[in-house]
């Protein structure tokens, strides 16, 4: 058999020493891909370690693949296999971050007659992202609402529905969003909005201050259906311009002295990873908080919104609970997703999560960049219909119904 280039070029003693060395790397990557996986098991009360390398999951990924490559090319599958058994024993993380499901399930018109799309945004107050985009017209987020047509509309970072010269807001666009969602509750000082073809409650709960700010509960009629819903923006890093610049900075300098980079790592750790650490144990308040009022009220329940945490997250792991709640993500899509894309934090922190007689079956993200959240548009089934006749779905008032707007946390 003839020698591969790795064997003809370098001599035997090296090449046991890189050997060697490919080996701690193939353990050490295994090792990272399985903390990383299950990073958010860890309560970040306790530490923030691991919910920081949760984050880095897609980067270990890629060093898994590109330390199996070299265990080939130096003829040494053996030793991929320790990567290849971190993957398996990661799996249902890695399915978690990149569901595998191809081919999205149809409706029959029967299916279709029993359910409803929702449409979750962060959309930034209406604001566009890109600044000012010549030659638009008009609101790009609002035209998106409107093209997408949802059943019902969860937004954050939005306190009002109005024109707006500034953002190209138009009288005919705020007409049109009224007309199309005849009910309407915007929680002023949250800036949490919902828009609902179907008739819509505000549930007014106890939220202890500053908690409440973060979430609200809404209660829908939906073709008979009674569905809670928690819009939740649940709280985020808060990183001011000099941290942001900070974090930019990694990526845009170019490579200094040893000394610069060590400084620069440093305040990365002190000014980033402390308000990591700070913002995740807030939200761990504020999701044990949601599981608990979930599992009080019981029944149709949606926590959809901007978690500002990424999937398989200490705060998604204690809403999903033990089982009875599902991610619409994990259970439709095809391939990893990011919905955040701002200021070069590439992580998908928009989720949608469900329980009762329902079940997701289509979910889309937009790639509108208006906001610098991308939407994600779901479908949801009823199952508790499958017996209901059509004519005995809840009517869909048109009756001029206006803003309720709801100014307590």
């Amino acid at each position: 058999m003839q020698d591969s280039l790795f064997h003809r070029l370098i001599g035997r003693p090296a090449r046991a020493t890189l050997i060697t060395i490919l080996l701690v790397v193939n353990i050490i990557v295994a090792v990272a891909t399985l903390i990383s996986a299950y990073g958010g098991i860890v309560n970040p009360a306790h530490t923030v370690i691991p919910a920081l390398l949760s984050m880095m999951l897609p980067i270990f990924l890629i060093a898994g693949i590109a330390t199996a490559g070299l265990d080939l090319l130096v003829r040494k599958p053996l030793m991929a296999i320790i990567i290849a058994l971190s993957w398996i024993a990661s799996a249902p993380s890695l399915l978690s971050y990149s569901p595998m499901h191809p081919f999205s399930s149809s409706l029959s018109p029967e299916e279709e007659g029993r359910s409803f799309r929702l449409l979750t945004w962060n959309a930034l107050h209406f604001w566009d992202f890109r600044g000012n985009v010549p030659g638009l017209t008009s609101n790009a987020s609002i035209g998106y609402i409107l093209d997408t047509d949802a059943d019902i509309v969860n937004l954050q970072e939005v306190e009002a529905i109005q024109e707006s010269p500034m953002w190209h807001i138009t009288p005919e666009q705020v007409k049109s969003l009224k007309e199309r969602y005849p009910y309407r509750v915007v929680n002023v000082n949250n800036e949490l909005t919902v828009l609902s073809k179907y008739p819509v409650e505000y549930v007014d709960i106890d939220m202890p201050y500053p908690m409440g700010i973060r979430m609200a509960l809404f209660r829908f009629d939906i073709k008979g259906d009674t569905i809670n819903m928690f819009n939740v923006h649940l709280e985020s890093i808060g990183l001011n311009m000099a941290d942001k610049e900070l974090y930019q900075g990694l990526f845009d300098k170019a490579p200094g002295s040893e000394r610069a980079i060590r400084k620069e790592l440093s305040d990365v750790k002190h000014q980033l990873v402390s308000k990591i650490a700070t913002a995740s144990k807030k939200r761990t308040e504020q999701a044990r908080f949601i599981r608990r009022t979930i599992d009080s009220i019981g029944g149709n329940f949606i926590v959809a919104g901007d978690f500002n945490d990424i999937q398989g997250s200490y705060a998604v792991r204690t809403i999903l609970g033990k089982g009875d709640m599902r991610d619409a993500y994990a259970k439709n899509a095809f391939g990893p997703a990011i919905t955040y894309h701002g200021n070069r934090f590439y992580f998908r922190i928009d989720h949608v999560l469900y329980r009762g007689d329902m079940e997701a079956r289509k979910i889309k993200r937009g790639d509108i960049p208006s906001s610098d959240h991308y939407p994600l548009t779901t479908t949801f089934l009823l199952n508790s219909n499958k017996d209901r006749h059509p004519d005995s779905e809840t009517a869909r008032s048109q009756d001029g119904t206006t803003d309720h707007h709801k100014n307590q946390p």
